[in-house]
């Protein structure tokens, strides 16, 4: 019996992901800010097992509460696998770094970094004597590279989710029953985030053209296409723990 944990699941990636598990008849648990009904009615529809919760990761105390309560419906008799994607993110506010408001920097990071942070840590700890195989995957991004202006706060919260995938990768080499981690970097998707970066204004975001032009191009990767090779990388061998991997190279 599999069951996954995935964050963001209200649109884009998430969203793709989660449906398609629904589909494998998986068991899945889901938290986003909104509840997802389509996804709610889809599962009811395929005779499928989903557990949503509908939570704002800005309120990163409540995390660990979820996590608890989410690992108490795992069968340790009949689990085979336990997986956590964190995919929630936020890429705003967009802007030059002096001309930012002081509360969406601090959200931006509760969202990308705090909040994965802590579901890694208790995903960790609550599944530490599970017999089975585990795996936290952690959806970064090329920015995590790549200096771009106007997303100071975006490059440096995924710099920080890889380098945590680097490091607890580490940790976990030499344990009995390690937890396998690592982060891939989907590429440019077609989803709300790019919506938003086609929306804002060249003093906000110099390189906007740039992604304007690869969407009138039809050039940005689908989201379903991102899901299938995200849960082909759960079962498969490579990447290693601790790897960062674009999956417009695999």
């Amino acid at each position: 019996m599999n069951y996954y944990i995935v964050t963001g699941t209200s649109s884009g990636i998430g969203e793709a992901i989660a449906k398609k598990l629904i589909h494998r008849k998986e068991k899945v648990f889901c938290i986003s800010r909104q509840i997802n009904e389509s996804l709610k009615a889809l599962a009811t529809k395929n005779h499928s097992w989903l557990w949503y919760y509908e939570t704002d990761l800005t309120q990163t105390l409540k995390i660990p509460g979820i996590l608890k309560e989410i690992f108490s419906f795992i069968d340790e008799d009949e689990v085979a696998n336990v997986v956590l994607i964190n995919n929630a993110g936020t890429l705003e506010p967009l802007g030059k770094s002096g001309n930012l408001n002081p509360g969406l920097i601090e959200n931006h990071f509760k969202t990308n970094v705090i909040a994965p942070a802590i579901l890694i840590n208790e995903f960790i700890r609550l599944s530490e004597n599970l017999d089975a195989k585990k795996t936290i995957v952690n959806i970064s991004s090329g920015a995590a590279n790549t200096p771009y202006e106007g997303w100071s706060n975006y490059c440096a919260a995924k710099a920080a989710l890889d380098m945590l995938s680097r490091t607890i990768g580490e940790e976990q080499k030499g344990k009995e029953n390690p937890v396998r981690i690592f982060s891939v970097a989907p590429g440019i998707v077609d989803t709300k985030m790019q919506e938003i970066i086609r929306n804002t204004n060249d003093e906000q975001f110099p390189m906007r053209e740039k992604f304007e032009k690869l969407y009138t191009e039809n050039r940005l990767s689908k989201p379903d296409d991102v899901a299938d090779k995200i849960i082909s990388l759960l079962f498969s061998d490579f990447p290693l723990t601790g790897d960062v991997a674009d999956l417009r190279n695999l």
